[in-house]
């Protein structure tokens, strides 16, 4: 009985007990830098009758590196605890509610965009204590804008850096690969993906199957397969950012400085490049990351990076819009990560966002189309279809939050970085082994949606340079190479017209003319593209390579003009050429049969670099010297013949010169190939 007594007694002291309310007002507010926030921080005090109360002491101070407590203050009897009086700045300051119940302090906040903390402790008139928090945020805009520019630039160089160095030392073998493994659609994915993964450029791989296909190198089919690949291999930048190595970006610049500025070896200096391009990336990532991670206490900023990311089309749209200015998703991709990782998204605002870098990124292979074949658009075409396409089925599959899609992401890891990266994967390799089966249907629809025209499958020769590949000079020089070998099968045909026409009279004259100024127009633009390139970064064997490319090019201009030569030899006689029976009648025939030849073997050590063509021409070159020799010895003897068979001797004789002159061309275009080896095929770069 006396127990449950005293139980009752303090029930009832429980019950009689006063009991206290606290209010907070101000609390996440934002403000400039070195500003009064707009609203002070506010504490009130009410009892359980919701009267205020007046008299409890509020003890207000700063609870992090950035701001200071300062006038005007709010309530009864103020103290200052710490602080400057003369400058107005205060740590810690007491202040007693008014009648009211009410206790504020106005806060300064500090010079850096950072969180602003304040702590309150309240001394309740029952003797407790109860602590309240505030945080304001501190925003140097100028600084943010800069500080995000900034590190999106270094992030952009890093990827620039690396996916050319990796270009270079590996650019060539990865084209080659390409070349051969196309035919079918598993390897043509496979190859892209490898390639993609090595330059770490999938704009660079979509660009050189635009320009294989503009070429005539690889068909559309074979295209699409390629390009869907790359979708994959861009996806391992944002793995490797999701490996968090930003803490050594600085010493992996190091690292990769040293290598660069202290190797023997080019190949190693290469790699240096590498090293530091992928420091960079790391280095810029922290810059965005520190700048963006105070936002994340911001409610206006959660609220509008929320709703901004939460509205499927705007985010895609977004996107898109960013990586179409950048032009690299793999830096859209990487700053997405960054918002993700500073809490400003969620998981499913990052995937959309994340599906319009990957529409953003096909812009790149459109530009390059520019001005390009029916067959180059409809590459670029089926590069957008695929990505749009995929877009939009995958953004439908998670428009529901709680969904089995992000569900699925959110169990891969429980870090945000890897999530993003993650779901960026999974998307590209699913979308490719949804498509891979449909590439002929896909290649159709590009067909329908950009039909071929008839002009383009005449067999007129245009030289098809590319200016999107100037900035990969290896596969630059590769394009000029490649139509340096039409200028050569053109030139051909120009001497061998030339050579019909001086002893068949067909095709007339005006022909060739109009064939050789054709020639000059070659000349003229492979020399400017060439111009281009030496504006470029090129490296030693680019640099050595470059000159003996525009030293054939003349050559081949020269061998067009002899053509003309000798029209006009055969222009000096009148009425219908009769081959007669004797030695420099057949030395001109022997000499057509030998420039013929020549011109054969300096196309295919061209198209080919087959130095044992380049050898067979210089065999010839022999031969013609001595037949011509002989010719004019022969010519010499028979000077006292006159009239209409002297002129045709002379022009027998002008034919067998200018034939050696053409030859003097082929055998210079052939010592490039088999000369001190600065001429090199693909297959002998190591």
């Amino acid at each position: 009985m006396r127990t449950v007594l005293i139980l009752l007694i303090s029930i009832f002291s429980l019950l009689a007990a006063e009991q206290y309310t606290i209010q907070e007002f101000g609390n996440s507010q934002n403000g400039k830098i070195e500003t009064l926030l707009e609203q002070p921080l506010l504490i009130r005090v009410t009892d359980s009758r919701s009267q205020p109360v007046a008299g409890v002491a509020v003890e207000f101070g700063i609870n992090s590196d950035e701001g200071t407590l300062a006038f005007p203050f709010e309530g009864e009897n103020p103290f200052i605890l710490e602080g400057d009086t003369v400058s107005g700045a205060f740590s810690a300051v007491l202040v007693h509610t008014d009648s009211d119940g009410y206790a504020a302090i106005s806060l300064m906040l500090g010079s850096t965009t950072s969180n602003n903390k304040v702590e309150a402790h309240v001394f309740l008139p029952d003797g407790s204590e109860e602590r309240v928090h505030f945080s304001a945020l501190a925003v140097d805009l100028q600084s943010i804008i800069f500080q995000i520019l900034g590190g999106l630039a270094i992030f952009l160089l890093g990827m620039k850096m690396m996916s050319e160095s990796l270009q270079t030392v590996a650019g060539n073998r990865m084209r080659s690969i390409l070349k051969r493994v196309t035919s079918n659609r598993m390897l043509g994915l496979m190859a892209g993906a490898l390639m993609t993964a090595v330059i770490q450029s999938s704009s660079a791989t979509s660009v050189i199957a635009v320009s294989f296909v503009n070429s005539g190198l690889i068909v559309l089919r074979q295209a699409v397969g390629v390009i869907i690949g790359a979708n994959i291999g861009t996806t391992i930048t944002g793995q490797l950012i999701a490996f968090k190595l930003t803490h050594y970006a600085l010493p992996i610049v190091a690292i990769g400085f040293a290598m660069y500025a202290f190797a023997k070896t080019q190949r190693i200096q290469f790699w240096g490049k590498v090293i530091v391009g992928l420091g960079l990336i790391f280095l810029g990532m922290t810059l965005m990351k520190d700048v963006l991670n105070p936002l994340k206490t911001s409610l206006a900023v959660q609220n509008f990076f929320m709703n901004f990311s939460t509205n499927p089309l705007l985010a895609i749209l977004a996107g898109t819009v960013l990586t179409s200015i950048i032009q690299s998703s793999s830096a859209t991709v990487g700053l997405t990560m960054t918002l993700a990782g500073a809490g400003l998204i969620n998981l499913q605002g990052a995937f959309y966002l994340v599906l319009g870098d990957n529409i953003g990124t096909t812009v790149t292979a459109q530009l390059s189309a520019i001005g390009a074949s029916r067959a180059a658009k409809q590459t670029a075409m089926a590069h957008t279809l695929f990505n749009v396409i995929g877009a939009v089925y995958m953004g439908l599959l998670i428009s529901n939050s709680s969904g089995f899609v992000l569900n699925f992401v959110r169990s891969t890891s429980g870090d945000s970085l890897r999530q993003v990266a993650n779901a960026h994967s999974m998307f590209n390799i699913f979308n490719a082994l949804l498509f891979l089966p449909l590439v002929p249907f896909l290649a159709r629809l590009c067909r329908f949606l950009i039909p071929d025209r008839e002009e383009d499958k005449t067999d007129e020769v245009e030289l098809i340079l590319d200016d999107n590949l100037l900035d990969s000079p290896a596969l630059a020089i590769d394009n000029l190479e490649r139509e340096m070998v039409k200028m050569s099968s053109y030139a051909e045909a120009t001497v061998k017209g030339a050579i019909s026409c001086f002893f068949k009279g067909h095709p007339k004259s005006n022909r060739i003319m109009s064939m050789e100024d054709r020639v000059d127009y070659m000349q003229r633009d492979l020399t400017i593209y060439a111009s281009k390139l030496f504006q470029r970064n090129l490296d030693q064997k680019q640099s050595l390579k470059l000159p003996v490319i525009i030293h054939t090019i003349n050559d081949l201009e020269r061998v067009s003009d002899h053509a003309v030569n000798i029209v006009e030899a055969r222009n000096r006689i009148s009425g219908t050429f009769k081959m007669e029976q004797g030695e420099l009648p057949r030395a001109a025939e022997t000499a057509a049969k030998i420039i013929i030849k020549m011109l054969a073997s300096t196309r295919l050590s061209l198209e080919s670099h087959d130095r044992e063509s380049a050898h067979a021409v210089l065999t010839l070159e022999s031969r013609l010297n001595r037949l011509e020799d002989d010719a004019r010895r022969s010519y010499t003897d028979c000077l006292t013949s006159n009239g209409e068979d002297g002129l045709k001797r002379l022009a027998l004789l002008d034919f067998i010169e200018y034939c050696e002159r053409i030859g003097d061309h082929l055998t210079n275009i052939a010592q490039s190939l088999v000369g001190g080896g600065v001429w090199h095929g693909t297959d002998d770069i190591h």
